[in-house]
């Protein structure tokens, strides 16, 4: 019976962009001028058999994707023959383990190669930040957990026993449960969603609580305090409170509330923080008032935020190339960004921004490198209005897409 389904199984279909794309892409293309050699600038099929090391005639299927400084994760479910096994695949760089265990060889001509990790249960969320990961999985009796790797040296793990790996010694994990988090649990209660800043991570559980842990400088913790964590704390001022959505990717985190409220914390330097002005850092949660109309997502970037409506709208607030126009690099509130309409999904991370509307066009925004991370096969070109990118709507899924600083990836 079970080789009969895998044999009608549908196997996923994965594009990305970006850093160290080009070694898994299906088809060979000229490199552009300006472009690192292991990048492509433009969306691209990829190999994921090349990716999860299986065999051609495997049926892959993608459950989780997670994209962070400059590395990547995709978690899914080989199938072939009579067996079927759940698999975390990575690529990019690895030298603090981010991709769950030491890459066979760190010479630079061998960065890019996929580290390819076994998982015990099924990998629902994925997130990534600088140097570490972390995810939610399922566990085969169905309760959920917390898995995470990479660098811990601020600990954003929230593992207190140090590991000095190799010779770079530094505190760094291969993958581990993190089990401190049991510890600060109610009954019943489990995590549901993770986010990677760049230093620190952050866990939204069941009953909507939100604990933090890793760097806390800025106030990324959200504790009032100017302190860092190697254990989840919870974020205070959130008590009653519950949270339907976090997001983070740099050094502050949104949280959106079940009735529709909107928080911050975290460093707010470039006005990001949608009051109207600048703030060094918001040590603990500040709600932030929005009148246009009911938030249905949220997503943080590096210097600045998107806010997505019920109504399919889009407003920015921050530095940079915020999607307003050339013109416009700074906003203290949120402001709407024009030609974008219908959006169903926004994604945003440290220089640069996504939207995925209701007929799956994908946009892109923000600051170029020669990683070609805007999608658009240029190389360092800035692109400050939302641009359409070139992909089949058919393989574009809002729920399967991540977007890291330097690669991005979606799968249908």
């Amino acid at each position: 019976m079970l080789r009969s389904l895998h044999a009608h199984a549908r196997a996923s279909v994965a594009v990305a962009w970006g850093a160290f794309v080009d070694r898994y892409a299906n088809c060979s293309a000229k490199q552009r001028s300006g472009i690192e050699l292991h990048a492509r600038a433009r969306p691209t099929r990829l190999a994921l058999d090349r990716l999860f090391g299986c065999p051609p005639d495997a049926c892959v299927r993608v459950r989780a994707v997670g994209a962070g400084m400059r590395h990547a994760l995709v978690a899914g479910e080989v199938l072939g023959g009579a067996s079927a096994r759940t698999v975390l695949a990575g690529f990019g760089l690895n030298s603090s383990w981010q991709l769950g265990k030491p890459s066979v060889d760190d010479s630079i001509d061998r960065i890019g190669e996929p580290v390819v990790c076994a998982v015990d249960g099924t990998v629902t969320q994925i997130a990534c930040g600088r140097e570490h990961s972390a995810m939610v999985v399922r566990r085969h009796d169905g309760i959920r957990r917390v898995l995470v790797c990479g660098n811990n040296a601020y600990g954003q793990l929230g593992l207190a026993a140090e590991r000095s790996g190799g010779d770079h010694g530094l505190p760094r994990h291969g993958i581990n449960e993190l089990t401190a988090l049991s510890d600060v649990l109610g009954g019943g209660e489990e995590p549901v969603k993770v986010q990677c800043g760049l230093d620190h991570t952050v866990v939204l559980t069941s009953r909507g609580r939100v604990f933090a842990m890793g760097w806390g400088d800025d106030g990324q913790l959200g504790t009032g305090l100017q302190t860092s964590s190697k254990c989840p704390v919870l974020v205070a001022g959130l008590e009653g409170t519950p949270i339907a959505d976090i997001s983070s990717t740099t050094d502050f985190t949104l949280a959106l509330a079940v009735d529709g409220r909107l928080f911050y914390w975290g460093n707010a330097e470039y006005g990001q923080c949608m009051v109207g002005r600048k703030i060094d850092r918001v040590l603990a949660r500040m709600n932030v008032s929005f009148g246009g109309g009911r938030i249905k997502a949220v997503a943080a970037g590096g210097c600045h935020s998107l806010l997505l409506t019920e109504a399919g709208q889009v407003y920015a607030c921050g530095y940079g190339a915020l999607g307003l126009g050339p013109d416009k690099l700074a906003a203290l509130e949120p402001t709407l960004i024009g030609g974008l309409d219908g959006v169903e999904a926004i994604l945003a991370s440290t220089d640069r921004c996504l939207a995925i509307d209701n007929e799956r066009r994908v946009y892109s925004w923000g600051l170029g490198n020669s990683a070609g991370r805007l999608g658009n096969g240029s190389a360092a070109a800035n692109v400050f209005s939302p641009e359409a990118l070139s992909i089949d709507p058919a393989l574009v899924s809002p729920s399967m897409t991540a977007l890291g600083n330097d690669i991005a990836i979606m799968v249908s």
